[in-house]
């Protein structure tokens, strides 16, 4: 039995890559039309100082290219197609440069932005992108902002910048890991965490609770398919990060009554 009604968010793993390479423009727009709660995408630093959209710290994956993220200018990475390797017809994207995908998504959903800092270190990484976010928050004051790193040390810096640039409103963050904490309470309260991302391997209906008691929502990451689906909602989960979120919005209007709630309301 679902343990309770509101209905969970469906944020895009990487844009929603079951249908589009990963983390392009091509992605997202597709998420837009689809009408999702929220995108999840990853940012690192290029050689020329701007932060760009692409998981890998390594061009080789999602690009026809090679090397370091970190070694490659915004301009060498945009002679790259980074959708090639999904499908020809997705020769033409390229890796997007964060401001890019600010101005697509303007506002229309949740960004859920994890922070990619190892095994490459980009140093004040975090001060750069709440730069970028100051702007995109004074354009779109209503946008929903997800801040998330496995480094909790760029999480804890995080928590002392945001009221010095008056985003803590704006600007939640999360605590990213793919094990359980013996003292999650403790643990977020010194990182001022909003929310909590497990992986979908270290989730447990006892560790969404001990979450909600501790005050945070708790999205979690990746399911695939039906079976995790119905299994996060049984545990009552906030939000479920999918590469398919088609298919769990699909399951979301058949699963739940037409009265349950967002955890965004």
């Amino acid at each position: 039995m679902i343990r309770s009604i509101r209905s969970p968010l469906v944020f895009a793993h990487r844009g929603g890559r079951e249908w589009a390479p990963e983390n392009t423009l091509a992605a997202f727009s597709n998420c837009l039309e689809l009408g999702v709660d929220g995108i999840e995408l990853n940012v690192q630093r290029c050689a020329s100082g701007e932060l760009v959209v692409i998981h890998d710290e390594d061009l080789g994956r999602t690009t026809n290219g090679g090397g370091l993220v970190a070694d490659a200018t915004l301009d060498e990475i945009k002679r790259l197609s980074a959708g090639l390797w999904f499908d020809r017809d997705f020769a033409g994207e390229k890796v997007p440069a964060l401001t890019e995908v600010l101005a697509l998504v303007a506002g229309r959903c949740a960004l859920n932005i994890e922070i990619k800092n190892a095994p490459i270190a980009y140093d004040d990484i975090e001060v750069e992108l709440l730069d970028l976010l100051g702007g995109y928050l004074a354009n779109y004051p209503q946008a929903e902002v997800i801040v998330s790193s496995f480094d909790h040390q760029v999480i804890g810096r995080l928590a002392r910048l945001l009221p010095a640039v008056g985003a803590t409103a704006s600007v939640k963050l999360a605590l990213l890991a793919d094990a359980v904490f013996v003292d999650l309470a403790s643990y977020g309260a010194v990182l001022q965490t909003t929310y909590y991302h497990p992986c979908f391997g270290s989730l447990r209906a006892d560790v969404v609770d001990a979450a909600h008691q501790a005050g945070m929502k708790v999205n979690t990451w990746t399911l695939n398919n039906r079976v995790q689906w119905l299994s996060a909602l049984k545990m009552g989960v906030d939000g479920i990060v999918t590469d398919d979120p088609e298919g769990l919005m699909i399951l979301l209007k058949r699963a739940l009554p037409a009265g349950a709630i967002s955890p965004l309301a």
